[in-house]
């Protein structure tokens, strides 16, 4: 039987494995660089939320896509992951 620390050093390790698995994978979801700043895990909603931010470069490669029209970029966009449990 494992002790609860064994527990929650498996739970953190899961966790930090879906961190990276997010910060690979999502920007391969967008035509343009992106940054994936932020990952949060809320035990309460068994939920992950991150937040994605335009790269420097985006700017450019957005112009470029478009035909050389001006582009502005002031925010971010911030997606929300909830668990699910095949249980």
């Amino acid at each position: 039987m494992s002790s609860l620390n064994d527990e929650m050093a498996d739970v953190q390790a899961e966790i930090d494995r879906v961190r990276d698995h997010l910060r690979t994978e999502v920007p391969n979801l967008f035509a343009f660089d992106v940054t994936v700043s932020r990952i949060e895990y809320n035990a309460n909603n068994n939920s992950v939320t991150l937040t994605v931010e335009p790269s420097s470069e985006a700017r450019k490669q957005i112009s470029d896509e478009f035909g050389g029209v001006r582009v502005r970029m002031d925010d971010q966009l911030t997606f929300d992951f909830q668990f699910t449990s095949d249980a």
